[in-house]
């Protein structure tokens, strides 16, 4: 029997210390500075590093069946993604969050999707001037809250529900966070739209964990956060609020880029919910001309809390 080539030795082991990143990034949750950043950015990458180890495990087990033993890694990023939100039953909030890409112009794929799709409530975001004027074509959303620019950081919130106290926020670098209030089940709900400054230094990093801890709040009233948080479920960016409650709706499929259908990607467009909702259902949507997927999800809620139904 031949001995396994030591460069594809050293590729699955690194593999799986890929894969094995999320654990080293949680420990240093609360930690700023350069290891805590490089940690986080190389997390995110966990379906590429479960697609290489199964494959190098694959390779090598033709030499030594023994390899075979690293496929018991699979379910790690299953496992260490943040928590999911709890199935339940009821009528349905149907809520989306679309990157529809700052240099996007044609609002058909959007439309299209939404049509079938039907969201209650939707977050855009890289909403262009140009973009925003094609959006006043889009029926059914009544309520509107938009901010639109000519940078990656117009955003925008669309509604079939009414809208009450919706305002436009920024945060330290100037970049802007919609929040409003509806009512949905009796009970009064709070969404935030957001889309924070992509993690490319260690500053940014650590800006956009506290911007997060900063939102999601505990607190009687049932709470949403959606948009593209340059984040993953892998990232130390929800360790805080998942001890607060938080746990993420949507799915672990990749939707940017969105090239490939995502099959190289990662999970960045996120809907969050508080502790009051329960699961329906989640879905990836379709390419709506941008580089990245959107995300549809399902939620209902249980009897209003104490304290929700202001």
């Amino acid at each position: 029997m031949s001995k396994p080539k030591p460069a594809r030795a050293l590729f699955s082991l690194a593999m799986l210390g890929g894969l094995l990143l999320p654990l080293a990034s949680g420990w240093l949750a609360g930690a700023s500075g350069t290891l805590p950043w490089l940690l986080d950015l190389a997390a995110h990458w966990q379906w590429l590093f479960l697609g290489g180890l199964l494959l190098s495990a694959l390779l090598q087990s033709r030499q030594d069946r023994r390899w075979l033993a690293l496929l018991l890694a699979t379910p790690l990023p299953w496992l260490s993604a943040s928590a999911s939100l709890e199935p339940g039953a009821g009528v349905a909030l149907r809520v989306a969050s679309a990157n529809v890409n700052l240099h996007s112009r044609d609002i058909t794929p959007l439309a299209s999707w939404l049509e079938q799709a039907q969201p209650d409530l939707l977050v855009l975001l890289e909403v262009s001037p140009l973009y925003a004027q094609a959006l006043q074509q889009l029926p059914g959303y009544t309520y509107r809250l938009v901010h639109a620019q000519d940078s990656p950081f117009g955003i925008a919130l669309l509604s079939r529900l009414p809208l009450k106290n919706a305002q436009a926020h920024a945060d330290d670098q100037g970049i802007v966070y919609l929040q409003a209030q509806t009512r949905f089940a009796g009970c009064a709900i709070h969404i935030t739209a957001l889309h924070p400054m992509p993690p490319l230094t260690p500053a940014y990093h650590a800006q956009r964990n506290q911007q997060l801890n900063v939102l999601l709040v505990d607190d009687a009233q049932p709470r949403l956060l959606a948009g593209d948080l340059n984040a993953t479920p892998w990232s130390s960016a929800f360790s805080g609020p998942q001890a607060r409650g938080w746990r993420r709706a949507s799915g672990l499929a990749p939707t940017w880029p969105s090239l490939g259908a995502g099959l190289l990607g990662i999970p960045i467009d996120h809907v969050l919910a508080s502790r009051h909702w329960r699961l329906l259902g989640h879905e990836r949507g379709p390419d709506i001309g941008s580089d990245h997927l959107p995300v549809l999800v399902r939620l209902a809620l249980p009897p209003c809390p104490v304290g929700g139904a202001s």
